[in-house]
């Protein structure tokens, strides 16, 4: 049976959380953490070469739109619009590629928040390690 097993957060959590880790225990935990963790940042790498694909789709998509008669003009002065709403605009007139963009700009930060989270959960996993080192050292008869 595992110690630990995946929440519905996506998270690790420990199946019996009175439960006293072994050193081994601990140490299983760690390497499935850093592995987790090497797979999150995959994925955060993948992420961010999806945006800026999206990204480059949507400027290149958006350039000449910028030089239509109808583009609101940005500026201070009387007649001109701010930047939401040339950007509303300009998502009006492509809005798959927008929207693109905006889905893979939650998933890239998704994505940088679970590695972050992994990362956390890896720090915990260290101090618990050390805990359950300290304890089997000092267990009578030397635990080892």
């Amino acid at each position: 049976m595992s110690v630990f097993e995946r929440g519905e957060t996506g998270s690790f959590e420990f199946v019996d959380e009175g439960a006293v880790l072994t050193p081994v225990e601990t140490e299983t935990f760690l390497k499935r953490l850093n592995n987790e963790l090497g797979r999150a940042q995959l994925a955060v790498r993948k992420a961010r070469r999806d945006e800026l694909d999206c990204e480059q789709k949507y400027m290149t998509a958006r350039a000449p739109l910028l030089l239509h008669e109808d583009c609101p003009q940005v500026g201070r002065r009387a007649g001109e619009a701010t930047q939401k709403q040339q950007d509303a605009w300009l998502a009006e007139k492509i809005p798959d590629l927008y929207w693109e963009l905006r889905g893979a700009q939650v998933t890239r930060r998704n994505a940088v928040d679970y590695a972050d989270q992994v990362k956390h959960q890896v720090e915990i996993m260290r101090s618990l390690n050390v805990n359950a080192k300290a304890v089997y050292d000092t267990y009578p008869r030397g635990g080892r």
